[in-house]
């Protein structure tokens, strides 16, 4: 599954880039009377307003940005869908209480041989006498 969504992920890449290199030839091909900032709605959903911003010459690469950005879209859910999928299909990881079993930790100590402080009384302030017998 992991392979299929690094294509998914390579196609969604891919299909960025063609909306990217789109986005700018329709940029270019506008009058140059068109300010840039009239090309906001490029990533708007806007097509309208950018097919009557950027005139006839600009027809073309308005077409391609539009079956791109689709397509990036489409590929995006379909990566978050099935990654979604795959984590759930995983198993559950075990914890401690599900299996009980030897610590074989050198470092912990086992329980007879630990201290219990909270049974033990100790000076309530710097300097006081232990009452602990």
């Amino acid at each position: 599954m992991s392979a299929l969504l690094g294509v998914i992920v390579l196609f969604a890449v891919l299909t960025l880039v063609v909306a990217v290199i789109q986005a700018v030839a329709i940029v270019r091909a506008a009058p140059a009377s068109e300010k840039l900032a009239g090309f906001m709605p490029l990533g708007w959903w806007k097509f309208s307003q950018l097919e009557a911003k950027a005139g006839p010459a600009a027809a073309q690469p308005l077409i391609i940005y539009k079956r791109a950005v689709i397509a990036f879209i489409v590929f995006l859910l379909l990566g978050l869908i099935l990654s979604g999928w795959v984590n759930s299909q995983t198993p559950a990881v075990a914890t401690a209480s599900a299996e009980p079993r030897l610590i074989n930790d050198p470092r912990v100590i086992p329980a007879q041989f630990a201290r219990n402080t909270d049974t033990s009384r100790v000076a309530t302030m710097p300097g006081a006498l232990i009452l602990e017998s």
